[in-house]
C-alpha cells in the first residue's frame, strides 16, 4: 500500500520526496491525493501499486583535520587534544589495541586498565574510534563503589551494519507507532510509554523491524540539549532491528546511546542503554582476552543434529518469521548468503540444528 500522511507539512513532506524512494524498485515517489480518505500519500512514480517507501542509509563523511581538531578541544579539552595530537596516535580510521588503548588512557584518565583493555579490544575488533563520538566509557556510581561500562554510540552501529551490506529504512522508520500498529503487533495500544517501530530492509531483500518503548514518567538524560522520549524509544527500536537483521554485526552486550548527548558524568541503563541518573546496577562487558601464557582446552565439538525439522517447527519458525517482519524469501537469503548453508530450498530443507539457529538468532533481538 503507499505511504499516507497524516498531517501534512510541506517541508516535512518535501524532506520526504528528496530523501526517499520506493521501497520496491527504487524509483522516485510522487505526492497523490487520496479523496476518498481525504488525506496525502506518497507513492511510486512508476507503478503505484508498489508498497512502501525507503530511505537508504548513507555513512557520514569524515571530517577535515581542522573540525576535527575543534571537536576534539570541546569535547576533551585543549590539554588532552594536545597530547593526543602529540602522541601520534590515528585520530581516525581502524586502530590496533595499543593504539586504541593510548587514546582510552588519555580520554579517561581514571578508568581501570581492564575496562581500557577490554575497550581497547572491541575498538580493534570492530574498527571503531573513540575520538569519532563510537564507543564511550561511562562511570556508575561514586567513591569505592564506582562501576564502569563501555557503550556504543549508535552511528557506530549504523557502520557496523552497513559493513554487511547496503540497508534502508522502511516507511520513514523509525517513528512514533500508529495505533493500528500496536494493536496489530502487541493486541493492545501500549499505555503510558512511546512505542516506537524501525524497519530495515537489506539490499538483497532481507527484511526485520524492532520495537522500543520509553515510559512518560522517565526523562531522559540530555533534555535540554534537545534529547527526546520519543528519541530513546527510537533508539532502542532501531537497535533490536539490527540485532534481527544481522544478529552477527554488532557486540549484543553492549548498551547503545546517542552521541549527540553524552557529555560529563552520566550512568546507563543497562537493560535499555540510556544514560541516567541513579544508583549503579550490575553490568556486562565484554570478556578480556586470555593470557597467551595460559593455555585453553579446546572446546568438545557440538554433535549436530541432523534431524529434518517436522510440520511442528516449520509452523513455529512461520510463526517467529512473522513477528520480525521477514519472509520465507529472506530466509532463504539469509541462510543462503548469511550462514552459508547450501541445500536450503524450502523450510522442509531445514535440519534441526539450523533451526535452533535461526531461533536462537531471532531471540537475540528480542530485550
Amino acid at each position: 500500500m503507499p505511504y499516507y500522511i497524516e498531517e501534512y507539512k510541506k517541508d516535512e513532506v518535501n524532506k520526504l520526496l528528496r530523501y526517499n524512494v520506493c521501497a520496491e524498485c527504487g524509483s522516485e515517489l510522487k505526492l497523490f491525493t487520496d479523496y476518498r480518505m481525504g488525506k496525502f500519500y506518497l507513492a511510486c512514480s512508476r507503478n503505484w501499486e508498489h508498497n512502501g517507501i525507503a530511505r537508504e542509509y548513507t555513512e557520514r563523511p569524515e571530517l577535515n583535520i581542522l573540525t576535527r581538531r575543534q571537536d576534539m578541544v570541546q569535547e576533551h579539552g585543549e590539554k588532552k587534544s594536545t597530547a593526543l595530537t602529540k602522541s601520534g596516535v590515528p585520530l581516525s580510521g581502524a586502530l590496533t589495541k595499543t593504539q586504541a588503548m593510548e587514546i582510552l588512557r588519555l580520554v579517561y584518565p581514571d578508568v581501570p586498565d581492564d575496562q581500557i583493555i577490554r575497550t581497547a579490544m572491541l575498538c580493534r575488533d570492530f574498527q571503531l574510534h573513540p575520538l569519532m563520538k563510537e564507543v564511550y566509557i561511562i562511570p556508575f556510581g561514586q567513591g569505592d563503589k564506582r562501576t564502569w561500562a563501555t557503550v556504543l554510540g549508535i552511528n557506530a552501529t549504523r557502520k557496523m551494519m552497513a559493513r554487511m551490506g547496503s540497508f534502508s529504512y522502511i516507511d520513514n522508520t523509525p517513528r512514533v507507532m500508529t495505533e493500528q500498529e500496536q494493536k496489530d503487533i502487541f493486541g493492545e495500544v501500549q499505555e503510558g510509554k512511546i512505542q516506537a517501530i524501525t524497519k530495515l530492509r537489506t539490499k538483497g531483500g532481507l527484511k526485520a523491524q524492532g520495537y522500543g518503548h520509553y515510559m512518560l514518567k522517565d526523562s531522559p538524560y540530555g533534555m535540554d540539549k534537545g534529547n527526546t522520549k520519543a528519541n530513546m524509544a527510537f533508539i532502542r527500536s532501531e537497535r533490536q532491528a539490527f540485532s534481527r537483521l544481522f544478529p552477527d554485526a554488532i557486540p549484543q552486550e553492549l548498551e547503545v546511546v546517542d552521541e549527540a548527548y553524552v557529555e560529563g558524568v552520566g550512568k546507563v541503563n543497562e537493560k535499555t542503554g540510556e544514560i541516567i541518573e541513579g544508583e549503579a546496577k550490575e553490568i556486562i562487558t565484554v570478556q578480556p582476552e586470555q593470557s597467551e601464557a595460559i593455555p585453553q582446552p579446546e572446546p568438545e565439538p557440538e554433535k549436530l543434529n541432523e534431524t529434518p525439522i517436522a510440520k511442528p517447527q516449520i509452523e513455529q519458525l512461520k510463526k517467529k518469521l512473522a513477528e520480525v517482519g521477514m519472509d520465507v524469501a529472506g530466509l532463504g537469503q539469509y541462510c543462503i548468503n548469511q550462514r552459508k548453508w547450501e541445500g536450503i530450498k524450502d523450510m522442509k530443507d531445514l535440519k534441526v540444528w539450523q533451526f535452533n539457529d535461526i531461533m536462537k538468532a531471532i531471540e537475540k533481538g528480542k530485550p
